[in-house]
């Protein structure tokens, strides 16, 4: 592969300094016009330069390439579904007011009940700041997790994420039959409760969740969403045995 000298390169930035000073005032609107497309060519030059260089250091190595093996996931106490020993395992980060969310979740419950014993779902929550009622709604859904209703509570409030409030939450519970005397001691947003949406966020941007829905498939973050997505890797995993 060419590559370009250091002394070019720093020559390349110097003419793009020197470019830089000119001011329109003191050329013509055609040499100005001229000038521009030439910077933005040394400008595509130096991106050029810089992207060789990275794969030059890379090769070579001056630094290690980008970590691709799987992350390592803890389950720790998150509602599940599906069984233990499953050959694939699903690791949602999710915010029951977000609407992508919402969307998705069908997708992976049916996933669940299509493959009895080979898919395993993990709930992670990750709550965004700029959804009001996304940490109370956790909250609710962890009181519904601990009469072991979490997943039959998130499809009943999930679609209604535009409206989700203190009375949303008081309806899913009824619906599904939970004890709600039980339930209404435990929504409420504690601080155990937040140090569990805490600890489940900084676990997230450790591994790279930016937003939500963010999915890893056995510790490998999913590259689609799709039903068929998620079914191919099953049926691979059947091939493997």
């Amino acid at each position: 592969m060419k590559t370009t000298s250091m002394p070019a390169f720093a020559f390349t930035l110097a003419t793009l300094a020197l470019f830089g000073t000119v001011r329109a005032a003191d050329v013509s609107e055609a040499r100005l016009s001229a000038l521009e497309a030439r910077q933005d060519s040394l400008l595509a030059l130096v991106r050029t330069m810089a992207a060789q260089t990275e794969f030059v250091a890379v090769r070579v190595g001056w630094k290690p390439p980008a970590d691709t093996a799987p992350a390592r996931i803890p389950i720790g106490k998150s509602f599940t579904k599906g069984s233990p020993k499953a050959a694939i395992t699903l690791v949602e980060f999710s915010d029951l007011q977000c609407p992508y969310c919402a969307q998705l979740a069908p997708t992976l419950d049916r996933l669940v009940k299509d493959y009895p014993g080979e898919v395993r779902l993990v709930f992670k929550h990750f709550p965004l700041s700029f959804h009001s009622q996304a940490r109370a709604a956790a909250a609710a859904g962890i009181a519904a997790g601990n009469q072991g209703k979490f997943f039959e509570f998130r499809a009943k409030v999930s679609p209604k994420f535009r409206e989700l409030s203190e009375a949303v939450y008081l309806e899913a519970a009824r619906e599904i039959g939970l004890d709600m005397a039980k339930f209404r001691r435990e929504m409420a947003l504690t601080p155990e409760v937040n140090k569990i949406l805490d600890d489940d966020m900084d676990l997230g941007r450790r591994i790279g969740v930016e937003g939500t829905p963010t999915v890893f498939v056995n510790g490998r973050l999913a590259e689609d969403r799709s039903y068929e997505y998620f079914a191919s890797l099953v049926e691979q995993a059947r091939k493997r045995k």
